[in-house]
C-alpha cells in the first residue's frame, strides 16, 4: 500500500448484495481486514468456530447484533456504538436476532486473509483461512470475550476519546470532536498502519498530498512513513480510530491525557510510534 485508501460511503468491493445480506470490504491490508455489513431480520451469520492467529472484532452500527459465544452457544446481545472482542481460541459466531435490519464493522486484527476467504465462498473456490471448528476441548473461555469493554476515557477541550481495544495486533478508540476542534499536528508512522471509519459528521484529511472528505459511512486507510493530520469540517464528528499493530497506542492515548506541558506532549509521542513532520 503505497497511498492512502478512500473507501466511500457505500462504495467497498461487494461481496454480496442481497435484501437480507450485504457486505463490503473496506481494508485488505494485512495488519487489518475489515468489512461493513447489512443483515436482514433473523439473517444467520458465521456458525461456531474459532480462530487460532488473530482476533475478532464487532462493532455495530445499527440494530442489534447477537454474538454466539462458547460451546454452549450463548447468545450476547451488542448494541449500537458497542464494540465486541472475541481472542483466539474462543468459540464465536454470530447472527442477527432481532426483527430489524442489523449493520456491523467486523475487524480482523491481523487480517489473516479473512477477505480473500469472503471472495472465496463469493467466486465459489477454495481457500485455506484461519478458522475452525470447535476444538473438542472447548478452547478459551468465553469469559475472555469482552462487550462494551471500556478501557480509558478522556476529554479534552473540544474533543472526547473512549479507549475501546488494546491489544498488541490493534488499538482502537472512539473520539468526538466539536466543529473547529484543533487538528492533530502533521504526523506519520513508520511502524504501523492507521485507519478510520466516519460514524456521524465530517473529517477533511490531508495525507501524502492529497485532499480527501471522509462523511458518514467512510473509511480512510493511511500506510506507514505517509504524512497525515484532519481537521473537523462537518459539525460535531464521531469517528473510530484503529491502529495495527497497536505499538502502544493504550499508552499513548493515556499520556496525551495527562501531558500539562509542550514537553510533555512531546514526550508521550516520542514514545509511541509517531514523528512530526
Amino acid at each position: 500500500m503505497d497511498e492512502a485508501v478512500f473507501v466511500a460511503p457505500g462504495a467497498g468491493e461487494i461481496i454480496g448484495d442481497s435484501p437480507e445480506r450485504r457486505v463490503e470490504i473496506l481494508s485488505d491490508h494485512d495488519s487489518l481486514n475489515a468489512t461493513v455489513s447489512r443483515f436482514g431480520p433473523h439473517r444467520d451469520g458465521a456458525d461456531l468456530h474459532v480462530h487460532r492467529l488473530h482476533t475478532d472484532f464487532f462493532y455495530v452500527l445499527e440494530g442489534e447484533l447477537t454474538v454466539r459465544l462458547g460451546p454452549d452457544d450463548t447468545p450476547v446481545t451488542v448494541q449500537p456504538g458497542t464494540l465486541a472482542r472475541v481472542p483466539p481460541l474462543v468459540v464465536h459466531g454470530f447472527r442477527n436476532a432481532s426483527d430489524a435490519d442489523m449493520r456491523f464493522l467486523n475487524l480482523h486484527a491481523p487480517g489473516q486473509q479473512f477477505v480473500e476467504y469472503l471472495r472465496s465462498i463469493r467466486d465459489r473456490r477454495r481457500f485455506s483461512y484461519d478458522q475452525y471448528d470447535p476444538p473438542g476441548d472447548g478452547g478459551r473461555s468465553p469469559d475472555e470475550a469482552r462487550i462494551g469493554e471500556e478501557l480509558f476515557a478522556a476529554d479534552r477541550p473540544g474533543l472526547s476519546v473512549r479507549l475501546l481495544a488494546d491489544v498488541e495486533a490493534i488499538g482502537i478508540s472512539e473520539a468526538v470532536g466539536e466543529p473547529g476542534s484543533p487538528s492533530p499536528p502533521p504526523h506519520l508512522h513508520r511502524r504501523h498502519v492507521e485507519s478510520f471509519y466516519v460514524l456521524e459528521g465530517e473529517l477533511t484529511f490531508t495525507a501524502g498530498g492529497r485532499e480527501l472528505r471522509a462523511e458518514a459511512g467512510a473509511w480512510v486507510q493511511v500506510p506507514p512513513g505517509m504524512p497525515h493530520t484532519f481537521a473537523f469540517t462537518g459539525g460535531e464528528t464521531r469517528f473510530l480510530n484503529l491502529h495495527t499493530p497497536s505499538y502502544g497506542y493504550g499508552d499513548f492515548v493515556r499520556g496525551l491525557h495527562e501531558a500539562r506541558t509542550d514537553e510533555e506532549l512531546a514526550a508521550v509521542r516520542a514514545a509511541f510510534d509517531q514523528e512530526a513532520v
